[in-house]
């Protein structure tokens, strides 16, 4: 005997309802077991992407809990960039003002908003010149390499009127050249798809709710297992960490050098010096991994007239262990303390730029010889 309409409704109803409290339940459970993030970082629009300097949806303010054992406080400022200060686009005449480029370990994972590098940089640098306005911007944003920094330089970088460009470099950025899209264009992608009615509006909503980061997650897992990720490196990084090198990663490090020179010749026209930071790996200060990788870097640099801070024998010498300046077991990236060394070894090489008495820079940068 066929239902009747009432009856259908009703289990229509009942089924709707039974679903609901079934999402509802699964989103209270993953986020009381934090097994995923509630939140992630937001990126602007289509129609703000030319307006606003960085990425970043301005105005966000959480705490990032993708990993359960290193939360961390996030706060982007009006310039689409990280930062708990908004500052103006054009900068205000008599400051001095450094643009740090880089990727997750510019932007500061795991570390709070005061502990990134360039916001310890700002701290050290106001603290040895307390009569001059300093402003330190962080241009970091996580996935970025050479060719990210590059585009963001020659579209926005420019207009922030940095004194200093500063370039942190860290071995995945040889990696991330092999990738089929580059971070900077997925962003501008996504940013696309998810404007587009009717689904964009709602996906956006979507995206802070846990049930749709555990899926997003999963389809992240599947179509790097599968292979089909655009944004997938092509050659594994720690091969890097091994005394040789085969014909595939030289044939990165000329390509980062051509990405490189380009970056300085933009930057000489202005006249603004640019400044390049070398982080090690964690295997490089606790298992003395080669560094191979920083001395081919240091080279390139010199032969384009690039000042150099590689942080490996700093960091060697005042944490062997790795057990300081790293978050590890827990990540591989810095913590506050390892950044606060870069922030002190970085100040000494800025020092011919934001001292007016010496105009005229040296060729490199000596690493700084007091105690973390």
């Amino acid at each position: 005997m066929r239902p009747s309409r009432v009856e259908l409704a009703k289990n229509i109803v009942l089924s709707f309802v039974s679903t609901l409290v079934l999402l509802f339940l699964i989103e209270m459970v993953l986020r009381v077991t934090e097994v995923v993030p509630v939140r992630t970082l937001e990126y602007v629009t289509p129609d703000m992407w030319d307006v606003t300097p960085g990425p970043l949806m301005p105005g966000q303010v959480f705490t990032d809990r993708f990993k359960r054992s290193l939360p961390f406080k996030v706060t982007v400022n009006n310039l689409g960039l990280r930062g708990a200060v908004d500052l103006p686009p054009a900068k205000r005449a008599g400051t001095f003002r450094v643009l740090c480029l880089g990727d997750s370990y510019t932007f500061g994972a795991y570390v709070d908003d005061s502990e990134t590098w360039p916001a310890q940089l700002e701290t050290v640098l106001r603290e040895k010149h307390p009569d001059q306005s300093i402003e330190v911007i962080n241009g970091g944003i996580s996935g970025f390499t050479i060719v990210d920094e590059l585009a963001f330089v020659k579209e926005q970088g420019l207009r922030l009127s940095p004194d200093v460009v500063v370039l942190g470099f860290v071995l995945n950025d040889l990696a991330d050249l092999t990738r089929r899209v580059s971070s900077r264009e997925m962003l501008r992608l996504s940013s696309e798809e998810n404007s587009r009615l009717p689904f964009g509006p709602v996906k956006a909503r979507l995206r802070q709710t846990a049930i749709y980061n555990a899926l997003f997650l999963m389809k992240a897992w599947a179509r790097k297992t599968t292979g089909n990720d655009p944004t997938l490196q092509e050659v594994d990084i720690r091969h890097l960490l091994k005394a040789s090198y085969d014909d595939r990663t030289l044939e990165l490090f000329d390509r980062y050098r051509g990405h490189l020179t380009e970056l300085k010749s933009v930057l000489d026209a202005k006249g603004i010096p640019l400044v390049l930071m070398i982080f090690p790996y964690w295997e490089q200060v606790s298992q003395n991994a080669t560094d191979e990788a920083q001395r081919r870097l240091t080279v390139m640099a010199r032969e384009l007239g690039i000042p150099t801070v590689d942080l490996l024998a700093s960091y060697r010498k005042f944490d062997s262990k790795g057990r300081k300046f790293f978050h590890m077991p827990w990540d591989h990236h810095p913590s506050a303390r390892g950044y606060r060394r870069a922030a002190r070894e970085l100040e000494v090489a800025l020092q011919p730029w934001v001292t007016p008495a010496s105009p005229t820079p040296p060729p490199a940068a000596e690493p700084a010889r007091s105690a973390d």
